[in-house]
């Protein structure tokens, strides 16, 4: 008699929810591919190199800055190779905002510049600019050359009239720094106090130099410093008030005398 109990074989004979490659003859089943659903996904407005409008806005900057003259709307549209009437709109009106610091819109016949930090395209604004400013702070050439082409020579000529003070490299002498100069203060060295001057010869040694110095009662450079002590002054001790006028004299025979606890 088996040993098994009731409803065992029924539990033994429930089918496998994972069919086995025996039932087929071996073979697995092939899996059946659900069709995907059109899926739609987002493309970019503009795919084309430099189509997009900001980036036309770099492109005008940059010719502006090359040209350094009023251009038309006309001459830039056609520089850019725009014929989209949206598309001239839109340029035009970010032209002309405010906030387009590096270009610069003349709304009376609607042409545009090259905007470049400080306003100086010649030697009469700079000397302008340099008068009206209220430091002595000069101006560098990498900034003026910005909005100033031939800077370098005109620099040269303002330089060789005394009209400014231009500080160079001293690798390859290039103007790198520019103030304003009044040339009435320039004034004409005599030859033979010239001459003076570099025939004072001085010592190479440093010790020499320092007893040199020293010798007609000055104090060089490197003379050790003298220390000052910064240790505090005692301060006197105020001395305690005696004595002093007596008052209520006549309540003398009342009053308790205390004068014995004084210290």
């Amino acid at each position: 008699m088996s040993s098994l109990k009731p409803g065992a074989t029924a539990r033994l004979a429930a089918p496998s929810p994972t069919p086995s490659t025996s039932s087929n003859g071996g073979m697995k089943r092939k899996r059946v591919d659900v069709p995907a659903a059109n899926i739609v996904y987002s493309q970019p407005t503009e795919t084309g190199t430099g189509e997009h409008i900001y980036t036309q806005v770099t492109y005008t900057i940059e010719h502006l800055r090359n040209q350094q003259k009023w251009l038309t709307l006309k001459e830039v549209f056609d520089y850019l190779n725009i014929h989209n009437q949206k598309q001239r709109e839109q340029l035009q009106a970010i032209y002309s905002s405010p906030q387009t610091d590096r270009i610069e819109y003349n709304y009376t016949n609607n042409t545009l510049r090259y905007r470049p930090k400080y306003n100086i395209r010649n030697a009469a604004q700079l000397k302008g600019y340099l008068q009206s400013q209220k430091s002595a702070q000069g101006l560098p050439l990498r900034d003026l050359r910005d909005g100033w082409a031939n800077v370098l020579e005109d620099i040269k000529q303002l330089e060789d009239k005394k009209e400014v003070l231009v500080k160079r490299n001293p690798k390859d002498n290039t103007a790198k720094t520019v103030w304003i100069n009044d040339p009435s203060l320039m004034h004409k060295v005599d030859e033979h106090f010239k001459a003076d001057w570099h025939q004072i010869q001085i010592p190479q040694a440093p010790d020499e130099l320092r007893n040199k110095l020293m010798s007609v009662g000055l104090k060089p450079s490197s003379a050790p410093r003298e220390i000052v002590s910064s240790k505090p002054k005692d301060k006197k001790r105020k001395a305690a008030r005696r004595g002093g006028k007596q008052t209520n004299t006549h309540m003398t025979a009342i009053l308790k005398d205390f004068s014995h606890l004084r210290k």
